[in-house]
């Protein structure tokens, strides 16, 4: 059975890479099946690394912990 998988993208990115794609006499949409299945087979192809400092400078932002407070008490009513 195939299903349709929708993706929102920045319409620059999305040319870019339907360009990319066919100069390599490839569909976008078969690379990004391919993609995904080796992705199951083997998720630490990727590997996403997150800045430290970024991090820690996100939790000195007050709206950023006035936010996180209200997510955190909206489920603590929830659960408890």
């Amino acid at each position: 059975m195939n299903t349709t998988f929708s993706v929102r993208v920045d319409q620059k990115l999305k040319n870019s890479f339907l360009t990319k794609t066919k100069e390599r006499w490839l569909d976008g949409s078969v690379l990004i099946r391919y993609f995904m299945e080796k992705y199951n087979t083997n998720p630490d192809i990727v590997k996403f690394d997150i800045d430290d400092t970024a991090f820690d400078d996100m939790f000195k932002n007050k709206e950023v912990i006035d936010r996180l407070w209200k997510i955190s008490n909206k489920l603590d009513k929830l659960w408890f």
